[in-house]
């Protein structure tokens, strides 16, 4: 099958967000198959330009098409990109294109040629928390490219439960029900935990409602004396950080803020902890669940968006109402307390994970989707 890949791709550089994360383990096996001859195509600032193609010893290869933007002009670059990205996948006439990003399937649909596209996110959902003046006009656009997108897909993957249930009065596609890939080195037998230890991964911003961990830890941490918590993330919105740390400074040796890291850090961190926490107040499929289930490890989370999806309760974590600090913190003190329940909870974690989110049944599935998409097209 010749492949075409569209969405922004890490280039000489770790992913940087979890939808480069999900983009780079398919695009790893996809290759790994052997059966798909795999171009990948982004138009996006912040990487070399041009024509590459990789090879490793034993892994067939790939092109890679980063195509130049403009530094300049009123015209953003995501209404560029189909001027670019069209006459490109016309010249390649792949069998199959998977997208990533509307301006993307839009790009491809005005081809002609067969288009299975992934929904990653709820752009209109996702305005009123973004900040900034530039960032709401940018998410407008995106919100508006969505709704031309919608109207002519014929194949959406729906990552969730809950796209299908958000976009099927939106859209007469049909829905293919696909996990996000976990990269594989997620997989590996994981060693014991630290007893107490804590690890949460997010970007310091408001939506992570990281603010609601640190108040479930300060209620735990005279019950608790082992409790650690770590904090891997960005700090993104500089305001809420530095209004993180004054609130994590009476914690003293509990908290630990770390900056991001590379996959390889990620699995550390995530190796270290007896429990995972998420409290987001917003979020859609967070990436960093379905690494924790890989690793073997629980899960409390808040139950937004599709984590409940995720985490199954009482069998492979504990989920709270979202902004629910006491329920929050009494999911932490059930498995922090209980190493053998927790350990219990990561084994079922890490079985489900191998099933669903392995890279290779991930691939399988694309390309089943894929064959149908382009058995379905004329």
């Amino acid at each position: 099958m010749r492949l075409a890949l569209l969405g922004h791709f890490p280039f000489d550089a770790p992913p940087q967000g979890g939808v480069q994360s999900v983009l780079a383990t398919l695009r790893d096996a996809f290759l790994a198959r052997g059966d798909i001859e795999l171009y990948l195509v982004q138009h996006r600032r912040g990487v070399p330009y041009g024509v590459f193609r990789r090879q490793e010893a034993g892994v067939r290869g790939y092109t890679a098409y980063n195509l130049a933007p403009r530094d300049r002009g009123l015209v953003p670059n995501m209404l560029r990109t189909g001027r670019l990205v069209a006459p490109l996948l016309r010249e390649l006439a792949p069998d199959g294109i998977s997208t990533h990003q509307p301006e993307y399937a839009l790009a491809a649909l005005a081809t002609g040629l067969p288009v299975l596209h992934t929904i990653h996110g709820f752009p209109r959902q996702e305005f009123w928390a973004r900040r900034g003046l530039a960032v709401r006009s940018a998410t407008l656009l995106e919100v508006w490219l969505e709704w031309r997108m919608l109207r002519q897909l014929r194949h959406i993957v729906a990552i969730s439960d809950r796209v299908i249930a958000d976009y099927r009065r939106r859209t007469r596609a049909q829905f293919h029900r696909i996990d996000n890939p976990v990269a594989p080195l997620f997989f590996a037998p994981a060693p014991p935990p630290e007893p107490g230890r804590v690890v949460l991964v997010g970007n310091l911003t408001p939506r992570k409602g990281i603010d609601l961990a640190l108040a479930a830890v300060a209620r735990l941490r005279a019950h608790i004396p082992a409790l650690r918590l770590e904090i891997i993330g960005a700090a993104v919105d500089a305001a809420y950080a530095a209004r993180l740390h004054r609130q994590a400074e009476p914690l003293g040796e509990t908290v630990r803020f770390r900056p991001p890291t590379t996959p390889e850090g990620v699995r550390a961190a995530l190796e270290r902890a007896q429990v995972v926490l998420l409290t987001s107040r917003m979020e859609h499929v967070p990436v960093i669940i379905a690494e924790a289930m890989a690793v073997g490890r629980p899960v409390v989370a808040t139950a937004v968006a599709a984590v409940p999806d995720l985490v199954a309760p009482g069998e492979t974590g504990l989920l709270a109402p979202p902004g629910d600090v006491e329920a929050v913190a009494a999911g932490l003190a059930q498995l922090l307390t209980d190493p053998d329940r927790a350990a219990a909870m990561g084994a079922e974690a890490a079985r489900r994970a191998r099933r669903r989110f392995h890279p290779d049944a991930v691939a399988a599935a694309y390309v089943q989707a894929l064959e149908r998409v382009m058995g379905n097209w004329l």
